[in-house]
């Protein structure tokens, strides 16, 4: 039996990998580069003295861990949501059975 959180879930796992797998990891990559950047940032602002001496050059560092936190974090979530996707449908599978 699919709880409605599940069914909720489903549906909602369905329209958000609906395209290619390609334009999800470019969008979903780009939206937590921008917040991966944001919190980096904002920490080594508040707790660091690191732009006295960093320069530009820790702009760049910051933008370039932003963009591979914010990939690595898509990717885990994809894989996340497909497993629990597939486990979900294969449940109710075996429940038909």
């Amino acid at each position: 039996m699919i709880t409605n959180a599940e069914r909720r879930f489903m549906e909602q796992w369905r329209d958000q990998k609906s395209g290619p797998k390609w334009k999800y990891y470019l969008l979903f990559s780009m939206a937590w580069s921008v917040v991966s950047f944001l919190v980096i940032f904002f920490l080594l602002k508040l707790f660091t003295n690191l732009w006295q001496t960093g320069g530009a050059n820790l702009i760049y560092l910051i933008v370039t861990i932003a963009v591979i936190v914010g990939f690595l974090s898509t990717h885990f979530t994809y894989t996340t949501h497909e497993k629990k996707y597939h486990a979900i449908m294969e449940r109710e599978k075996n429940n038909k059975r």
